[in-house]
């Protein structure tokens, strides 16, 4: 009989020891936390972890790091990571391009993979798989697994998991916020997490810089399809100007889904000369979820991305036709549950 993936995820963890844990390319308040959580709950059973990223973690995230420092790929660091590991866990996303530049180590060497995510468009290239579209966030899969294995969550974990709880749903605010959510929110208040400390260090630690960003791309709204599609676009000369990463656009896609009468919101993101990030956001009505898997992205049905390689005028044309096509057949879609961003 075929073991379920939880129990099957169990019996990794058991006959692994040396663990390397990887998660998305630009990491948010759910990878970063789910990252640090897990590894906290590896270290207690006596584990050896790493973590290691394809990019920086993001200044609102860095103290969640000051006991779990995270390595940021190079080359010849990536290679003696995964050749001193035996098990590799990948966490907050199952597509493997999203991994970015540590993905191409898993041609080199023979680890053991195991994904632990919540978005419903996914590859499952692990061995193991725990992927549960239905979880507000990743956070919440962590959350489960470490209970469901009597593992004490200390404050620096409680406090990862809410990060990564509260991001993911817009602090309670998304459609992904079901009754599960408010009860991990509460237990892990209960663990020691302040609510209000916790958001106000996640909140307000944005350089001035990146208020200017957002002030840029926002004065160059553009409002398309008779006001139902919002576009942004930022380009490497905004990032290089106000000394930003592609991390530091999370949250300016969100904007504009509070314009009445938008339905979806496309964010252009060009950190990188030739990488154009694309963020989708949907106000409930659109599913953008496929578009993005298609092409070679992913997601949640209302909040997907996807990196395409080209100028943003070329991205532009091939993804605003597919969004006008999702906005005409919008009466004709039948919906489906939404999930944070």
């Amino acid at each position: 009989m075929p073991v379920a993936p939880r129990a099957a995820l169990m019996a990794f963890l058991a006959r692994h020891q040396r663990f390397l844990l990887t998660t998305h390319i630009n990491p948010d308040g759910d990878a970063i936390g789910s990252e640090v959580a897990f590894a906290r709950w590896l270290r207690a059973q006596g584990k050896q972890v790493r973590i290691l990223n394809d990019s920086p973690t993001p200044l609102a995230f860095e103290w969640l790091t000051q006991d779990d420092p995270i390595d940021v790929h190079e080359d010849a660091l990536t290679e003696r990571l995964f050749s001193e590991a035996d098990a590799l866990v990948v966490l907050d996303t199952s597509n493997r391009p999203r991994i970015g530049r540590i993905s191409f180590s898993l041609d080199r060497h023979a680890i053991a993979v195991a994904i632990v995510d919540h978005h419903a468009t996914h590859d499952g290239f692990g061995q193991v798989n725990v992927v549960e579209p239905d979880k507000a966030a990743t956070a919440c899969l962590v959350f489960e697994l470490m209970r469901a294995a009597g593992s004490p969550i200390d404050t620096r974990a409680a406090e990862a998991l809410y990060v990564g709880l509260a991001t993911d749903t817009g602090y309670f605010r998304y459609s992904n916020t079901d009754a599960s959510a408010f009860e991990m929110a509460a237990a892990l208040v209960r663990l020691g997490v302040d609510p209000q400390a916790v958001t106000t260090r996640v909140q307000a630690s944005a350089p001035p810089g990146r208020l200017r960003f957002f002030g840029e791309a926002l004065t160059a709204l553009e409002m398309l399809e008779g006001g139902r599609l919002a576009v942004l676009e930022v380009g490497p000369d905004a990032f290089e100007r106000h000394q930003l990463t592609g991390a530091d656009t999370e949250g300016l896609v969100d904007m504009p889904r509070a314009i009445a009468g938008v339905e979806l919101v496309a964010l252009f993101s060009e950190g990188k000369p030739g990488r154009v990030k694309v963020s989708l956001r949907s106000t409930g009505r659109v599913e953008v979820d496929q578009l993005c898997s298609r092409l070679g992205g992913g997601g949640h049905p209302h909040a997907a991305g996807v990196l395409l390689m080209g100028s943003r005028a070329d991205v532009r044309a091939r993804i605003l036709p597919e969004l006008s096509q999702l906005l005409a057949a919008l009466d004709a879609a039948p919906a489906r549950g939404a999930a944070g961003a």
